[in-house]
C-alpha cells in the first residue's frame, strides 16, 4: 500500500535524523583518533592514547612495555568506537568486528578490534572514516532533495485537485439547455490545461528520482524503494490524474459522446 506525501515526508525526516547523528558520530571518533594522535606525537613519555607507545623507553623496546602500550591502546580504540559510532545507532546486535567491517572495511575491523595502530594504519583508518563521513553528507543531500521533491508533488497535486474539482461545478448547473454543454466545453479546455500541469509534476518528479539512481544506489532496489517500499509521489500524481479523467468522463457523456 502507497503511503501517503506526509508519512513519505516522516519517513524522510526520520532517515536524514540518523543519517546526521552517523556523520556526526564519525566525525567525533576521527576526532578523538586525530587528537590521541597530535597528543602521543607532541609527547616525549608515557603513550599515546591510540598509539603504540610514544615515549623513548617504548622506542627502546624494553620488555614489556610495548605489550603495556598495545593493551591501552587496543582498549582505548575500541572504548572509542563504541562510545562514538555504535552509540549512535541507539544500540546495535552487530559484534564491534562485525559492525566495523560493515563500516569501514573487514581490514580495519581487525585494526579496531586488535587496537594495533602504525602510521599506516592509522592514516588508512582515517581515510576510512573520511569516506564514511561523505557518503553520509551525499545521502543527507540526497535526502533533502526527495524532501523538496515531495513538496512539490504535493503542491501541483492540491492545485490541480482543486481547481479539477471547481471545474466540474457545471455538472449541477441548471441554466438552461445549453447552458451544460457550453459550460461542460469550457470545462473540457480548463481540463486540458490542468492535465498538462500534472503531467509537468510528472516529469520532474521522474527527473528527480533519475537523479538519486545516479548518485545512490542499492544492490536490486532504488532510493524510493530503500526508504518507502513504494512510490508515493508517483502515485499521488496518479491519484489526481483519476480525478481529472472522471471529470473528462463527465464531459464526454454532456456531448453525447462526442469527443467535444
Amino acid at each position: 500500500m502507497a503511503l501517503t506525501l506526509t508519512e513519505a515526508r516522516e519517513v524522510v525526516e526520520a532517515e536524514r535524523r540518523e543519517c546526521v547523528a552517523e556523520r556526526d558520530a564519525f566525525e567525533r571518533f576521527r576526532t578523538a583518533v586525530t587528537r590521541a594522535d597530535a597528543g602521543g606525537g607532541a609527547s616525549m613519555t608515557g603513550t599515546s592514547t591510540f598509539g603504540v607507545g610514544a615515549g623513548p623507553t617504548a622506542a627502546r623496546g624494553v620488555p614489556g612495555v610495548e605489550t603495556s602500550a598495545r593493551g591501552v591502546t587496543g582498549t582505548s580504540l575500541r572504548r572509542s568506537y563504541r562510545r562514538h559510532v555504535m552509540a549512535a545507532g541507539g544500540g546495535t546486535d552487530e559484534s564491534l568486528s562485525d559492525h566495523v567491517a560493515a563500516e569501514l572495511g573487514p581490514d580495519l575491523a581487525a585494526v579496531v578490534c586488535r587496537g594495533t595502530l602504525t602510521p599506516a594504519t592509522r592514516r588508512g583508518l582515517l581515510d576510512r572514516v573520511d569516506i564514511a563521513v561523505d557518503a553520509r553528507e551525499s545521502f543527507v543531500a540526497l535526502l533533502d532533495r526527495e524532501r523538496a521533491s515531495l513538496d512539490a508533488v504535493e503542491a501541483v497535486c492540491r492545485r490541480v485537485r482543486s481547481e479539477g474539482r471547481r471545474t466540474r461545478t457545471w455538472e449541477s448547473t441548471s441554466r438552461g439547455a445549453d447552458a451544460p454543454l457550453g459550460a461542460a466545453l469550457t470545462a473540457w479546455d480548463r481540463l486540458d490545461d490542468l492535465a498538462a500541469a500534472l503531467d509537468e509534476g510528472a516529469r520532474d518528479r521522474q527527473e528527480t528520482l533519475a537523479r538519486h539512481r545516479r548518485s545512490f544506489a542499492v544492490v536490486d532496489d532504488d532510493v524510493t524503494g530503500y526508504l518507502y517500499g513504494c512510490r508515493p509521489g508517483l502515485a499521488a500524481i496518479a491519484s489526481v490524474g483519476e480525478d481529472l479523467s472522471a471529470a473528462r468522463r463527465a464531459v464526454v457523456r454532456a456531448v453525447g459522446g462526442g469527443a467535444r
